[in-house]
């Protein structure tokens, strides 16, 4: 009996054993074969490190060559805590460097991580601090960081970047992918201490750097826009305004400035209301600078000729509304060419009734009301255009002097700059060309919309407008540049109260282009409650004050056939 049960301890234990090694086997077979990729990875994950290369911006740049958004390499510290032996003492040297407290430094030093960020987009000064230290575990990256050399020059065109280099505001967003760039990796093998394994796995992969952006913004022009803009809301105590300079016969954007405004590099302390772009994103009823379509119209259609006679009063009764002209006068014989020169609503309002409803509405659909004007800028707005079938009773009449509709500043500068086209429409545009990463530029062709009005009506609403600047009855005396014969309108609506019904405060624009012959400059301005509010003695004078600067600038030719010199153009400050 006793030998019988040694051997079946024996051959239990046999068993047993035989069990232990099939599962030492079974594991050895899965980690050795069945999961040797995921073990493989696990090894290499504590062996090899990867840091990524961050990619230079793309710059964007004037269209004289002059940077106004670049990359500036600053150095970014960061800690592998498990290489640190004495994470006290390293935060004891560094802190006073970073300007990062002690006890929070101390805390990103201590533990078994391979990688964790210190201080970001450090002043190159630092960064050399930092390394003449030579503390173990402890490294610095190049790592970009954004800078707008002219500060808040073209602030809310050229926007902004987040603190990860993306784009979150107005080019910058708009071409973030272009700007971006591709980054590149550093891989380096190290052994359980942290040193670099000599002939360990070793790569660089540069980054490649973004696309630089050139844009159709001439810089002295947008300076003297923004100079003008802001002297007129400090003289009339407007609560802010827009002025947009476009070249008619390709769309190019040369300046769009706003008021009140901000300087991105100090982007913590501006307000979200002058990072706005008000010239595309806010939306205005026009008022009479919109009679121009109403005028375009109506001589397109032949309802009426400019030199028409028409009994003009100066109250005229629609359904329940009375219109008005801006000043009580008797029954006049006014020619439809006066009628507009003198901004009469009720004149402007019979013509219409003539033209109809359906006609107007087509007409300002061609000029641009209710779609966007292509610019592919972030936020734009569309406006308002109500269809014919939406209409009240009273809509023919608002809507032909520029109420009960709505548009962006840009919107009704591209009007304008269709007419100053002999009536075929150019599609704004702010960039002029880019550069990719080989230097290879790319120059962006103008884009062409249809033709709008005949040019012989284009013509002979040209010298309509001329009335206006230079005509005895004109409103726009103001907008008169010397040398030049100017077209334009003035307009003074009164703005609609957010929330409520009926209006408080008026908008003041006048918008035109010079010189009327051969239209090279196209302008527009608007100021949010002027005061007084009249658009004759507030916007024409900003008006005038851009577009005479700006033709001197690009050496027009004035009306006496002669070239006028440009300036001796003065650096802004900022430079």
């Amino acid at each position: 009996m006793t030998k019988v049960r040694s051997t079946l301890r024996l051959l239990t234990l046999m068993c047993l054993m035989l069990a232990g090694s099939g599962v030492v086997a079974g594991r050895l077979f899965w980690l050795q074969v069945m999961d040797s990729s995921r073990m493989s990875a696990m090894a290499a994950e504590q062996r090899i490190r990867t840091l990524t290369l961050p990619a230079n911006r793309g710059s964007i740049l004037a269209s004289d060559g002059t940077e106004l958004a670049i990359s500036m390499e600053t150095k970014t510290v960061y800690a592998s805590p498990r290489e640190i032996e004495d994470p006290a003492g390293a935060a004891q040297v560094l802190a006073p460097i970073l300007a990062i407290d002690t006890g929070k430094l101390q805390a990103k030093l201590t533990g078994d991580s391979g990688f964790v960020y210190i201080a970001r987009r450090q002043d190159p000064e630092i960064g050399d601090q930092v390394a003449a230290l030579k503390l173990p575990g402890i490294g610095l990256l190049p790592e970009p960081k954004r800078f707008y050399p002219s500060g808040p020059l073209a602030a809310q065109v050229l926007g902004f970047v987040g603190d990860e280099n993306k784009g979150l505001a107005g080019l910058e967003t708009t071409y973030d992918a272009l700007l971006t760039g591709r980054p590149g990796k550093a891989v380096t093998e190290r052994d359980p201490a942290g040193r670099v394994i000599p002939v360990g796995e070793s790569s660089v992969q540069e980054a490649v750097e973004g696309n630089d952006l050139i844009l159709t913004i001439d810089k002295q022009i947008q300076y003297e826009a923004e100079v003008a803009l802001a002297r007129a809301v400090v003289r009339w105590q407007a609560n802010g305004g827009t002025a947009i300079v476009i070249d008619p016969r390709t769309g190019n954007i040369l300046a769009m400035a706003n008021n009140p405004t901000f300087d991105p590099n100090l982007l913590s302390s501006s307000d979200s209301a002058a990072r706005r772009n008000r010239a595309v994103v806010d939306i205005m009823e026009p008022g009479s600078v919109s009679k121009m379509v109403t005028a375009a119209a109506a001589l397109e259609t032949n309802v009426t000729t400019p030199t028409e006679v028409m009994r003009v009063d100066d109250k005229l009764r629609i359904g329940a509304k009375t219109f008005s002209d801006s000043h009580p006068h008797p029954i006049e014989s006014m020619t439809f060419s006066q009628i507009i020169q003198s901004s009469s609503n009720v004149g402007t309002i019979k013509v219409a009734e003539r033209l109809g409803k359906q006609s107007l509405y087509d007409y300002l659909g061609k000029f641009g009301y209710g779609r966007k004007t292509g610019l592919d800028f972030p936020g734009e707005s569309a406006g308002i255009l109500p269809k014919p079938d939406k209409w009240w009773q009273t809509s023919l009449g608002t809507i032909a002097i520029g109420q009960g509709v709505a548009v962006t500043p840009l919107q009704m500068a591209r009007a304008y700059a269709t007419l100053a086209n002999g009536g075929v429409e150019m599609e704004p545009n702010l960039v002029l060309a880019t550069v990719d990463a080989s230097g290879e530029r790319h120059d962006t062709k103008p884009v062409q919309g249809p033709r709008v009005i005949d040019a012989d009506t284009a013509e002979t609403l040209t010298e309509m407008l001329v009335g206006v600047t230079g005509g005895e009855d004109g409103t726009g005396h103001a907008a008169a540049v010397p040398g030049y014969r100017v077209a334009g309108k003035t307009g003074t609506a009164q703005k609609p109260r957010i929330g409520a019904a009926g209006y408080s405060g008026y908008m003041s624009s006048f918008v035109g282009f010079a010189p009327a012959d051969d239209p090279r400059l196209v302008v527009a301005v608007v100021l949010d409650d002027p005061q007084p509010f009249l658009a004759g003695e507030t916007a024409a004078i900003t008006f005038r004050e851009i577009m005479e600067f700006s033709l001197r600038r690009l050496g027009a030719e004035a009306a006496g056939g002669r070239i006028l010199p440009g300036p001796a153009l003065a650096a802004p400050p900022s430079e």
